[in-house]
């Protein structure tokens, strides 16, 4: 943690951040909430916290996708945990949510090789660091990307997003996933077919109830 904040603070004197940037740094949790657009209602299976439209919410996703930026990561996890607690606690009561795993977007080899990590994983590891309480179990490596596939982001047609997904990924071991319910993590949800094909998977799989959530939509 010592060499990658003085890593990370190396690479910020060579190439110094936008002030857009330092000033969203600088926002807590709550003012983030406050001053970034909501996302619209996705329906019972996926959450998404801001509205990706929001240039300033493109900004705090680009950071933390491509800039690895710790602080970025920090207070987005704050988010995104208050948000599955407070569903946990709603879900429990209704579905019988409880003892969920919580599972990153995996990117394939080639992504990671390119980028260095995955920023889901980075998000994920922030999100479970604030589990005092032991809400849910954390595994990192249950879902597996088995096929390489184009970024999302450069497919424009719908159809065709969901062809680049689908059968890309893979449970790992199927009895881990078996009869558990499962929160799903990832930074951009947009048309939904990343989230589809992890659910087919996970429910190929045996998982029960699964819970996809994001942080921009």
């Amino acid at each position: 943690m010592i060499l990658q904040t003085i890593f990370s603070s190396f690479v910020d004197f060579l190439f110094p951040k936008a002030l857009n940037v330092l000033k969203l740094e600088s926002l807590t949790p709550s003012e983030l909430l406050l001053k970034l657009a909501p996302a619209k209602d996705l329906g019972n299976e996926t959450l998404a916290i801001f509205n990706y439209a929001d240039p300033n919410v493109r900004t705090l996703i680009w950071e933390l996708k491509y800039r690895k930026n710790l602080k970025i990561a920090r207070s987005l996890a704050i988010v995104l945990f208050d948000v599955i607690k407070t569903e946990m606690a709603e879900r429990t009561l209704f579905d019988n949510f409880v003892n969920p795993i919580l599972i990153p977007i995996p990117i394939s080899y080639e992504r990671r090789r390119e980028r260095g990590y995955n920023q889901t994983e980075l998000l994920s590891l922030e999100v479970k660091k604030l589990d005092k309480e032991d809400l849910f179990d954390y595994s990192p490596d249950m879902l597996k990307k088995i096929r390489h596939t184009n970024s999302q982001t450069l497919i424009k047609n719908k159809k065709e997003r969901m062809e680049n997904t689908q059968g890309s990924m893979k449970v790992v071991d199927p009895e881990l996933a078996k009869g558990r319910n499962v929160i799903v993590i990832d930074d951009v949800a947009t048309t939904g077919a990343t989230f589809s094909d992890a659910r087919r998977a996970l429910r190929e799989s045996g998982a029960k109830k699964i819970l996809c959530v994001s942080i921009a939509h």
